[in-house]
This record gives structure tokens, C-alpha cells and sequence, in this order.
């Protein structure tokens, strides 16, 4: 169930409160999360303010935030929470959701053990054939969904047109979604190196076509945080990579890279070299990946959902990129081919159960930290006087259980803070 969203003041109370303010206004976050680190605040309290928190904490402290706002508490909506876990709304910060038609047959594929036939290709004629409205439409039911299950900040790549007109059409549908007060936050990506398009024979020629033709629109186009690059065996080289990314840097753009997720491809190097904000994926990374990474200050954006649906051989060294330092959000990777899942708390399971990930680790990996690594840390992912009223509550009253839980919705309500430029 979701609140009405944008602007509105509310008060929760009497909530088993995760603010996770130990985590707040850090230059980067900690890669060892203890449960010190939730905030947690028995029979705690939440003020909202026209969208914005105003005091998250016990309730005396709240009740005196209230009256220096000098209105009357029947201008602020109620909400009991009755001893249920209340916490940041969650940062989803690798998805792809932004596509037209799915790839079922693709899935039927993997079950009888035959190579997929669709593949990616079938995905971007059928995105190119696409309208905008279409678009907007296909999109807006997909972040409702994950709204539904607690999403409520998304990072959104582009990448199934890879022409100028068709991502720049991406682009702006991804700037109309966002706006909208009853969908989640939107991060767009340009996500211009994510396969061959069919016109195209060679890579080289594509990446010279990105670089020369299609990313100047982009960074005209003002719209794009961020630029992506599927780094891969069969996909780009390191090599093509670090050009396209480098030329995005370039244009003013900050960086992301698919690494390390289907085989050890570079992609960490990369990263480290570029100093991306973020190497996703690395189900593959080695001790010396791991190592240049840290060493790049780079954060880690892993995706088990898809180990789970491609039935990958390895998950992530969760384990080992924390002990390096490097801290790890968690992430859906929605998308139509390889992690068909709208839902962060599946992942968090996935994280857990096969990453070895403590509860308090997994909760900050799905909101502090993809808040970090998406520069929303001001905005997202605590809960902390001046940040967004993003916060879910859950059909929960010990933390724990977070992860626990999978093949179901615990989000009871969702509350989605002040829209507006970041």
C-alpha cells in the first residue's frame, strides 16, 4: 500500500525506527556495517515536512521538532506503526528498466537447457519500434511495481535503442518518469555500450559511432548522470570499455561498468583506472581485481538475482570486497533477459543467503550505500533531518527478519518524499 506521495506531511510513530544516521553525511561509506550502524531507535518517531524529514528519532525529540515547525499536528497525517520495523525507502542502483517486450521464450530456453534464441537484439527492435507514450507507459507499471516493493529511488539505464535519436528518446521518457509524483526517484544512465546494434558489424565501428555521433547529443541533452559500459567476452573489450567511458567522462558524465558478471572479462580495471564510482556485478573478480578496485575507490554493485536466473557457477565475493574495504550495495539488475525481478527484498535474501551477508550489511546495501554510490547520500537512504520522506514500513518488528523472508511482499506502506532537482 502506498501513502499519497509528493509533499505530503505525516507522522509515524511508535516504530522499531532503522535511521541508519551513523551512516550519513560520511565522504564515503563503511564497508564493515555493524548493527551499531541501523540507528535503531526503540518505540521511535518521524517527522515529515512537506515532503522532507524533519526529525527521525526518539519521540520526545520529534515532538519538539514538530512545534518549531509552528503547525498544528492536524496538518500532519498519523501513522501508527505499532512496533513494526520502519526504514529508509530503498535504493535500487543497477536496473534496466526501460524496454519493450519481455523474453519469455528466452526463459523457456534456459529450462529445457537450450541457448536463448531472442538475446538482447530482439529487445532493441522492439524498443526501437516503440513510441515514447508506449514507453512511458511500460515503464511507469514497472516502477510501480518496485514502488510496491519498497523501491523508492531507481537508477535506470538506457541502452536497447543504441542510436542517437532512439537513446536520446530513452532518456527524456526516463526525465518524465521521474517527474512524476507517484513513481519512485529516477537516476538515468547512459548505457550506450550495452551490445552491437544490428546495423553494425564491429564494435570499434560502434564505439566510434558512440563517441563521434551519439554521446555528444547525450551531454547536449543534459538528462544522463551517468554512462554505462557492458564489459564482457563477446561484448566490449576493456579496451572498447575504457574508450567510450572515457570519452563519456570526458563530456562530463560519471561512470559505471558492468565487470567481471558472465566471466573475468577487465572490467575491474577499468573501473580502477577511470575511477567509476561503481564496478557492478563481479561475480568473477578476482583477488587482484579486488584489490585495484579498492585501491580506485570504487563501489560494488552486486546483482545475485542474476547468478540465480542464469544459474551462474559463483555468486559475488560479497566476503572478500568487504574485508578489502570496498563497500557493496545491492541491486535488482531488472531486466528483461537475465533478472526479470522487480523486488529488492528477493535480492536481499539472495544476499544473505549466498553471500554470507549479515542483516545489518544487507540493509545498509540497500539504502545507504546505493544511495552513496548514486551522490544522493544527502537525499536517500537514511533517515536524517533534510533528506527525502522516502520510507517504507514492513510487516516486521525485528530487523532481522529482513532477508529472511523471500517469495513475498513485507512492505506495508511506502512513503515517497519531495520530488524535485537534485
Amino acid at each position: 500500500m502506498v501513502a499519497a506521495p509528493n509533499a505530503e506531511s505525516f507522522l509515524i510513530h511508535d516504530a522499531t525506527l532503522l535511521t541508519l544516521q551513523p551512516l550519513a553525511g560520511r565522504a564515503k561509506p563503511r564497508s564493515h556495517i555493524s548493527e551499531a550502524d541501523l540507528g535503531i531507535v526503540s518505540r521511535g518517531s518521524v517527522v515529515v515536512a512537506q515532503g522532507v524529514i524533519a526529525a527521525a528519532g526518539a519521540h520526545a525529540a520529534c515532538k519538539d521538532a514538530l512545534a518549531k515547525l509552528g503547525a498544528a499536528k492536524s496538518d500532519f497525517a498519523e501513522y501508527d506503526a505499532r512496533g513494526a520495523v520502519v526504514m529508509p525507502g530503498f535504493v535500487d542502483a543497477h536496473t534496466h528498466a526501460l524496454f519493450a517486450g519481455n523474453r519469455v521464450p528466452d526463459f523457456e530456453d534456459l529450462i529445457a537447457g537450450r541457448r536463448p534464441a531472442l538475446g538482447m537484439r530482439y529487445t532493441i527492435e522492439q524498443t526501437r519500434h516503440c513510441s515514447s507514450d508506449d514507453l512511458l507507459e511500460l515503464g511507469a507499471r514497472r516502477l510501480s511495481l518496485m514502488l510496491a516493493h519498497g523501491t523508492t529511488t531507481a537508477e535506470v539505464k538506457s541502452g536497447y535503442c543504441l542510436t542517437a535519436e532512439g537513446e536520446l528518446k530513452l532518456l527524456d521518457v526516463l526525465s518524465r518518469l521521474g517527474a512524476r509524483a507517484e513513481l519512485p526517484h529516477v537516476i538515468p544512465t547512459f548505457c550506450g555500450a550495452h551490445a552491437l546494434p544490428p546495423e553494425f558489424s564491429s564494435y570499434d565501428a560502434f564505439v566510434d559511432e558512440l563517441c563521434d555521433a551519439i554521446l555528444p547529443q547525450i551531454a547536449q541533452q543534459g538528462v544522463a548522470r551517468y554512462a554505462d559500459a557492458f564489459c564482457e567476452q563477446g561484448f566490449f573489450s576493456a579496451q572498447q570499455s575504457e574508450r567510450f567511458l572515457g570519452a563519456c567522462a570526458e563530456r562530463g558524465l560519471q561512470l559505471r561498468i558492468h565487470a567481471e558478471e558472465l566471466h573475468r572479462s577487465g572490467g575491474s580495471a577499468v573501473a580502477a583506472k577511470l575511477r567509476s564510482v561503481t564496478a557492478d556485478h563481479l561475480n568473477f573478480a578476482s583477488t587482484s581485481d579486488i584489490a585495484a578496485l579498492a585501491k580506485g575507490g570504487c563501489t560494488a554493485v552486486l546483482c545475485p538475482g542474476t547468478v540465480e536466473y542464469l544459474g551462474l557457477e559463483r555468486y559475488a565475493p560479497a566476503r572478500d570486497l568487504i574485508a578489502a574495504g570496498i563497500p557493496v550495495a545491492l541491486a535488482t539488475d531488472f531486466n528483461p533477459g537475465t533478472c526479470p525481478s522487480f523486488s529488492l527484498q528477493m535480492i536481499a535474501y539472495l544476499g544473505r543467503r549466498h553471500m554470507q551477508l549479515s542483516a545489518p550489511e544487507t540493509i545498509a546495501a540497500v539504502t545507504a550505500i546505493p544511495a552513496y554510490s548514486l551522490g544522493l547520500a544527502e537525499h536517500a537512504g537514511t533517515l536524517s533531518s533534510g533528506s527525502r520522506g522516502d520510507i517504507v514500513l514492513l510487516a516486521l518488528s525485528d530487523y532481522r527478519e529482513f532477508g529472511y523472508y523471500f517469495g513475498t511482499n513485507i512492505v506495508k506502506r511506502v512513503f515517497l518524499g519531495a520530488k524535485g532537482a537534485l
